[in-house]
This record gives C-alpha cells, sequence and structure tokens, in this order.
C-alpha cells in the first residue's frame, strides 16, 4: 500500500474516531437534558436578565444594572458583570422564539458538545490527534461536565470560550505568515474578551494563560506584546461602560462581587482547606483525577522524558486548581475549565503508556469505557437521582451516602 493511501486510511480513522466521540457525547448531553427544576438563585437570575434583553434589547440593559444595584438581595446572584453570557443567551433565545429555563439549559448543552470538540482542537495542537481524540472522548463522559451541562448557568459557556481562547493562542503561536497571524490574534481577543464578559472569574485564571503564553513563545516579553494582553480586560470593562451607560457602575458591581465572595453560603458550604477541591474531584470521578495526579507527578520527575506540550498544560492547570483552591469559593463549577485540561493530560499519559508497552488502540478503547461506565454511574448517583444543583463536597457527599443525609 502506498505512503498516500496509508496517510489516506489514517485520515479516515481518525475522522470516524472523532466523529463517533462527538456523537457520543452529543447523545449524552441531550438526552440529560432534562431538568425540571430550577435554582431560584442563580438559574432564575439569569432567566429574568434574559427576559429583560430579549423584551427591550440592549437599550435594556442600564435597567438591568440597576436593578442589581437596588436590590441588595441580588448581590450574591450573577451580575449584570456577565453581558457576554446574557448577550448570548438573548440572542440564542430571540432565534428559537424560546425565553425559558429550558432553553437556557440548551445553551450549556451545545456548549458542552462544542466544548468537546475544543478539547480535542487544543489537545491536536499541544499533543497530537490520537491523544485528542483520546482526551475528548474522557470530557464525554466527565459528570462534571453532563451535571453542568444540563443547567441554565453561565459555566459551561465559560468553558467553551475559555478552550476557544487556548485554541487561538495556540493557532497564533504556530502560524508564520504575517496576515494568518494577525486573523488569529484578533480571534484571540475576541475569545479572551467573551471568556472575560461570559464569566468574570476568568480573571482570576488570565494570569496562568498568560504564564503559558509565555512558555509557548520562547519566554520572551515585549512591550507589544504586553500592551496585547490588557486588550482584552480593557475591551470587557468598555463595552460593559458602553452598554450600561456608566463607568462608575463597572467598579460599584466590581466591589460588590469582592465583598460577596465572604458571604454565608461561601463560608458555609465552600470553604475549607485547599485540597478540598481534589476530594470534590475524586468523589465525582476517581479513575481520572488519581491518574491526573499520577501523570503530573511523572511529568514533574521525568523531565528528561516529557514533551514540551505535556509541561505547558500541566502548568497551566497546576495554576488554575491552585488559584482555586486558595479561595474560600471552592466548588468544582468554578473549576469546570480545569476538567479538560486534567483529561488531555491522563489522555496524553496514558496514550504513551499504551503505545510504550506495545499495545493498541483496543487497550485505550477499553480504559475510556472502563472510566466512562464508573463515570457515568456516578453522574446518575449524583446529578440524576441526587438531584445535586452545586458541586459542593457536602452535597456530593450525601449523593453518595458517604455521610449521613
Amino acid at each position: 500500500m502506498s505512503e498516500t493511501s496509508l496517510s489516506e486510511t489514517g485520515f479516515m480513522r481518525h475522522t470516524v474516531a472523532l466523529g463517533l466521540v462527538l456523537l457520543f457525547a452529543g447523545a449524552l448531553r441531550f438526552y440529560w437534558n432534562d431538568v425540571e427544576n430550577y435554582s431560584p438563585a442563580d438559574e432564575t437570575s439569569y432567566l429574568h436578565d434574559t427576559q429583560t434583553l430579549v423584551a427591550g434589547g440592549i437599550a435594556s440593559y442600564p435597567a438591568i444594572v440597576d436593578g442589581f444595584l437596588g436590590d441588595p438581595g441580588r448581590w450574591v446572584s450573577p451580575s449584570p458583570l456577565r453581558w457576554g453570557y446574557a448577550g448570548v443567551a438573548a440572542l440564542f433565545c430571540g432565534l428559537t422564539r424560546d425565553v425559558s429555563f429550558r432553553a437556557l439549559a440548551t445553551l450549556s448543552t451545545i456548549a458542552g458538545l462544542l466544548s468537546v470538540l475544543l478539547t480535542y482542537l487544543v489537545g491536536a495542537e499541544l499533543l497530537g490527534r490520537w491523544t485528542a481524540i483520546f482526551g475528548a472522548a474522557l470530557v464525554a463522559t466527565s459528570p462534571l461536565q453532563l451535571a453542568i451541562g444540563r443547567r441554565a448557568l453561565s459555566d459551561e459557556l465559560f468553558c467553551l470560550f475559555f478552550l476557544l481562547t487556548m485554541f487561538l493562542l495556540l493557532r497564533y503561536l504556530r502560524e508564520e505568515r504575517s496576515r494568518e497571524r494577525a486573523g488569529w490574534l484578533i480571534g484571540w481577543i475576541a475569545a479572551a474578551t467573551m471568556a472575560f464578559a461570559v464569566k468574570e472569574q476568568f480573571l482570576l485564571v488570565y494570569p496562568f494563560v498568560l504564564l503559558f503564553w509565555w512558555f509557548r513563545s520562547g519566554r520572551r516579553i515585549t512591550s507589544s506584546l504586553i500592551l496585547i494582553w490588557t486588550i482584552p480586560a480593557v475591551l470587557y470593562a468598555g463595552v460593559f461602560c458602553l452598554i450600561s451607560a456608566s463607568v462608575t457602575k463597572f467598579f460599584r458591581i466590581a466591589s460588590i462581587i469582592t465583598s460577596e465572595m465572604g458571604a454565608s453560603y461561601a463560608m458555609h458550604y465552600q470553604s475549607g482547606p485547599p485540597h478540598r477541591v481534589l476530594i470534590d474531584f475524586l468523589a465525582i470521578a476517581p479513575i481520572v483525577t488519581v491518574a491526573a495526579i499520577v501523570a503530573g507527578g511523572f511529568i514533574v520527575l521525568r523531565r528528561a522524558q516529557r514533551a514540551e506540550g505535556e509541561w505547558h498544560l500541566l502548568v497551566l492547570l497546576a495554576g488554575i486548581v491552585a488559584v482555586h483552591a486558595l479561595l474560600s469559593s471552592k466548588n468544582l463549577r468554578y473549576l469546570i475549565e480545569a476538567d479538560p485540561l486534567a483529561r488531555l493530560l491522563v489522555a496524553s499519559f496514558a496514550w504513551k503508556e499504551i503505545r510504550g508497552r506495545g499495545l493498541g488502540q483496543p487497550t485505550a478503547v477499553t480504559a475510556l469505557v472502563i472510566n466512562g461506565a464508573v463515570e457515568l454511574m456516578l453522574f446518575v448517583t449524583i446529578f440524576v437521582r441526587g438531584a445535586v444543583y452545586d458541586p459542593v463536597t457536602d452535597n456530593l457527599l450525601r449523593a453518595l451516602n458517604m455521610v449521613p443525609r
């Protein structure tokens, strides 16, 4: 068989495998997009703002901002600083002519499926195509992704824009032609701005995105690079000030958000030791979490054997987990962008081990099936039968009968 035909055969196998992963991921997500009872807090707040924006258009945004500032009871709920989510939600609901909890949940479902695809694209740039398919298959059965993808929340859309930001960054750094390179950079700026606008928590992980950039670009910093790094944050604040017709309200809301990090719910249900987030990940995804810890250890200790992409991915993942572990708001919803990164790390480690031991794709498929069966069982137990809304330690352990109800 010729080299060309071999290449064509490999491409077809690769395309079919990716298609099957996406088909399976979509089937799971749309099947379980069946929530009937939604939260009177966050989800209701999102629906209220979307209804206002669909009915009144962009001109109604100042009223949304004033309504938030004038009602201290809403200060623990999502703020109007998330204009990116409000805009995407209003556009989606307007196009589907359905402004409801289920419509917002469906938006999360679609974002979850696209996140599987973006996981593959990021992994293909960093680690190789087959490793990326392995990672995307792991994300397909992720209990956290499945759970958040059926809720009327902004977290899954944030995960999508985070992954899009990383993919566009990788393409920009790889591109050598100036015109195409400029296009990827503009795309990155837009995606990073939207990541801020969908969930302002992107500010917490943005330094590690820039650290990742620094590693990937040969550890060089220039004045033009610093300017580029500041553009998304400036655009995010600037668009809010424009649509809200106020500059001071941006800082007022930012101050409120900061002060509410120590609110009663956060202190009672989301505080604890730094390793609490690992306990929560172990509760919902034990195999992947243990494998990610082992993979991280091997990458750190076996410096001569690690690939550059693996090291950069580990630094990014460790930074995101660390910053959330040090805050009082330890909630897996806020770590949703770390989940696909951890699964790509596991995929890279597992794929290298499988190939290094002379094993083939059937072994990889077997590992995926075993992990998928365990994760789907845990997802059903915790989030479907247990009806857990917020994946904090207390709720997770009670759903698993690890502590008395």
